[in-house]
């Protein structure tokens, strides 16, 4: 017996209180991986090749554990694929590997973790729409998969199934594996690209790929770099100054135009401390904690889910935001309690369980039960949809149940019979079930009727 956290990933808590338990979050177009206070992760989204690792290619549109969750110091996810560093050092990848992108050698596919050579120094990695870069303990920059605009500062192959250094420097500091380009930061301060730069989005002030990994004009002072899917760029400056350039369809660049920009140009005279870039809109916190969004998050069934906007527009009136990350057309922001906000398009990918897309922040949250609970791995519930009798599996210590809906409504209790809970009653939606002994421990499990 102990008390546990339990995370319930609807967008509502079952009580009248949460508590934040998010750390960060990491995500691509459709892919997504919460960091917890605790040390574990959970991850969901579209998994068409695999990108779970749990050797499964459905959606899945609530969290489930990270898989292998307890051996990585970080995870995170390109266009089709999934990369993670292990704690002692070595590389893993798994999904798509159609131009060599997992690194290991072939060009098949794998719904389980892989890992890259044998290698044990690797220390950051960044997974691009099809190939991937990354950085070892000694400075070295590294990288695999696609190579057909150059992305990889290679003339030998258009993709490469195994890792090559892309540099004899030893001075790489931050990478960033964006759509057919990489960008580097060194270790004093300036930018580097390579790839594709048909809108100017490398940044160097025509629109000519770069064959070479060549420096971003001469400022010695950048400090990240958000490398959309599309064809642009958001940075931050050490100084906290937001700069874009690239593409600039539907506003994305928040300059006040529409006109694509091939060199950076400052965004506002604002100071930021974090961005994040989507397909078509960017979300950022600016110094003094408030957050802002611009760009296009699309059409929803004939409908535009948020008015486009080529200027910053604050979200809200609060100022405690603390971290962003972006989807393709959707949103995540953590506010300084580590609580955690999702908005935008949701084609599952927002871990609700629904398809249902916001146009405003969401709570997202963590609720601490105070009760004893049990862990009883054994007792479980099917079938999961369920159409009228939920059946509970090895249910000899359990006497009785609540069903509660996914805004915290109690919609049915009572006793069990027969091992089994009649659902008829219910609506189709998500529900969490509590099955409670006679000292009132209980285990929980969420269900969905239809």
């Amino acid at each position: 017996m102990k008390k546990i956290l339990l995370s319930l990933f609807s967008f509502f808590s079952i009580y009248n209180y949460s508590q934040g338990c998010v750390d960060r979050i990491v995500c691509s177009d459709d892919m997504i991986t919460l960091y917890l206070l605790d040390g574990n992760s959970l991850t969901w989204g579209r998994n068409q090749y695999g990108q779970l690792g749990n050797n499964t290619t459905t959606l899945q549109n609530t969290p489930v554990a990270t898989v292998n969750e307890d051996n990585w110091l970080f995870v995170n996810h390109g266009r089709m694929h999934s990369v993670a560093i292990h704690q002692n050092g070595t590389l893993w990848t798994w999904g798509n590997n159609a131009v060599g992108q997992l690194g290991n050698g072939n060009t098949n596919n794998s719904y389980v973790p892989v890992q890259v050579g044998s290698d044990s120094d690797w220390t950051a990695i960044s997974p691009g729409n099809l190939h991937t870069v990354a950085l070892k303990s000694n400075g070295t920059l590294w990288g695999w998969g696609n190579n057909g605009a150059y992305e990889l500062n290679n003339s030998a192959s258009t993709y490469i199934t195994d890792p090559v250094q892309m540099s004899s420097d030893t001075d790489w500091n931050k990478i960033y594996g964006g759509y057919f380009k990489t960008f580097a930061i060194k270790n004093n301060g300036t930018l580097w690209g390579i790839g594709r730069n048909n809108s100017g989005d490398l940044g160097t002030g025509n629109n000519f790929t770069l064959l070479n990994l060549t420096q971003i004009g001469t400022d010695t002072d950048w400090l990240k770099i958000s490398a959309a899917r599309n064809l642009y760029t958001i940075a931050l400056k050490t100084n906290g100054t937001l700069w874009a350039w690239g593409n600039n369809e539907n506003g994305r660049l928040g300059d006040g135009t529409t006109i694509n920009r091939q060199a950076p140009v400052q965004i506002g005279n604002s100071t930021w401390k974090d961005i994040a870039a989507g397909n078509f809109h960017v979300i950022g916190i600016k110094s003094d904690g408030t957050l802002w969004q611009w760009g296009s998050y699309g059409w929803i069934n004939g409908t535009m889910l948020i008015p486009n906007s080529n200027l910053p527009v604050q979200v809200g009136t609060d100022s405690n935001w603390k971290s962003v990350a972006a989807g393709y057309s959707s949103s995540y922001a953590i506010k300084e309690d580590n609580t955690l906000y999702a908005w935008g398009y949701n084609g599952g990918y927002l871990g609700d369980g629904t398809s249902t897309s916001y146009a405003n922040p969401v709570l997202f949250p963590c609720t601490t039960l105070s009760e004893e609970s049990f862990e009883n791995t054994a007792i479980s519930i099917y079938p999961n949809p369920v159409k009228d009798e939920l059946n509970i599996f090895n249910s000899t210590e359990i006497s009785s149940f609540e069903i509660f809906n996914v805004i915290g409504q109690k919609i049915i209790q009572g006793t069990i019979q027969n091992n089994k809970i009649n659902t008829t009653q219910l609506s189709d939606g998500m529900y969490i079930c509590y099955l409670y002994k006679n000292n009132g421990q209980f285990v929980t499990h969420k269900f969905i009727k239809e």
